[in-house]
């Protein structure tokens, strides 16, 4: 047994198909620039170790004005880490997108295409689930912390 939308229901489905697929190519390329900030971080990490022709390509005023290392490893794994947050927020979007899209498309086939779109949303959101635990364990931890360094001193 199949079932096809009605087209009002396909033009509902159809525009959201466009808007996820906008919203998920821009978080891709914020993800994207995420990471390639994250490398030419580590590029300022490891200027030691790299030839000196191409650390005297980075302009003085840039290299004068470098924060101390263990800066720069935490800025680069925090671009790091929010590009590749990005990076797979947009393809799962980008992917229910295209089965919605195969929705509108196609006949006989729609709750199959709703499915896999299905399936693209609950990746995305189980990856925004858990940074949300994640980040409330680390802010009670923090709250704690600091409550305890205040009222032990």
């Amino acid at each position: 047994m199949s079932y096809e939308f009605t087209p009002e229901q396909n033009t509902l489905i159809g525009n959201l198909a466009h808007k996820m697929g906008v919203v998920g190519l821009l978080a891709m390329i914020v993800g994207i620039l995420n990471l390639i900030s994250a490398l030419m971080l580590l590029v300022f990490v490891f200027q030691d170790q790299i030839p000196a022709e191409v650390v005297q390509q980075i302009p003085e005023e840039i290299r004068g004005e470098l924060p101390p290392t263990n800066f720069l490893w935490g800025l680069a794994i925090q671009s790091a880490t929010s590009g590749l947050i990005f990076t797979l927020l947009g393809v799962w979007t980008r992917a229910a997108a295209g089965s919605f899209r195969e929705i509108v498309a196609t006949t006989g086939r729609d709750v199959g295409h709703l499915m896999n779109a299905l399936g693209s949303v609950y990746k995305m959101y189980s990856l925004l689930y858990a940074l949300v635990v994640i980040a409330l364990i680390f802010f009670v931890v923090g709250l704690a912390l600091q409550f305890y360094l205040r009222f032990t001193s």
